[in-house]
């Protein structure tokens, strides 16, 4: 992770800060919602004092691309939070029924993404995706669901798409929809039954993106977010 940061020449230095950092967004190396080094490693790595790394940060985080978070440290925001941001939030909040636009937003994403990810993926992917499916299926093992495994499965299919633009747009309909995702999931977690379902959809996909089956990891994926829809559905829009 470290190495992929390159030491910082003398002039121009905060600037040049920025420009590392808003490549390594572009590029995919840094993702949304990634925590960067503490403020100490960061200077090490590049090679720079903290007074002009402080100046980059406060820059990046004017320029929307990272958020400081108090006593937690610095954050990668999705580069699309400017344009999906509190107007939208506003909407949500007043009109519970758009929920479901955003919704069908979120899948139509989805299903392209997991049929590009088929094609494209790689071992490092496979990875990346298989991890939060180990943590499921732990959190099955004691009658838990995590909505932050749930989300890093399906953000690491996006990112297999090798578009890091997808990934943003992604992290911040999830981000939108944090709070009703999470009241979602807690109605899961009381049906129990539903925990398992919820695993063996994931599962599911994540063998059909590992044998490479296109239609197949396209059909679960649709199969799994309609499934997750009727569930919302049947919790009623004033439940969640």
């Amino acid at each position: 992770m470290n190495s992929i940061y390159n030491q910082i020449r003398p002039h121009k230095i905060p600037e040049e800060i920025v420009q590392q950092v808003k490549s390594l967004i572009k590029d995919g190396k840094l993702q949304p919602g990634e925590k960067l080094p503490p403020e100490r490693t960061l200077a090490n790595l590049l090679g720079v004092g903290r007074s002009s790394l402080r100046e980059a940060i406060n820059i990046l985080e004017t320029l929307g691309f990272v958020e400081i978070r108090k006593r937690k440290g610095i954050f990668v925001r999705p580069v699309s939070s400017p344009i999906i941001s509190d107007p939208l939030r506003q909407i949500l909040e007043e009109d519970k029924s758009k929920l479901y636009e955003l919704y069908e937003l979120r899948k139509d994403i989805e299903l392209t993404s997991i049929y590009k990810a088929v094609r494209l993926r790689n071992k490092t992917d496979l990875a990346r995706i298989r991890k939060p499916l180990k943590k499921m299926e732990e959190d099955a093992q004691n009658s838990n669901l995590s909505l932050s495994d749930d989300v890093d499965f399906h953000l690491a299919i996006a990112r297999a798409t090798h578009s890091f633009l997808r990934v943003h747009i992604l992290k911040s309909i999830f981000d939108l929809a944090s709070d009703y995702m999470s009241l979602i999931v807690d109605k899961l977690v009381e049906e129990k039954t539903s925990i398992q379902s919820v695993l063996d959809q994931h599962r599911k996909i994540f063998q059909a993106i590992q044998r490479r089956d296109e239609e197949g990891a396209r059909a679960l994926m649709d199969e799994h977010l309609t499934w997750v829809e009727e569930k919302w559905r049947e919790f009623g829009t004033r439940e969640v």
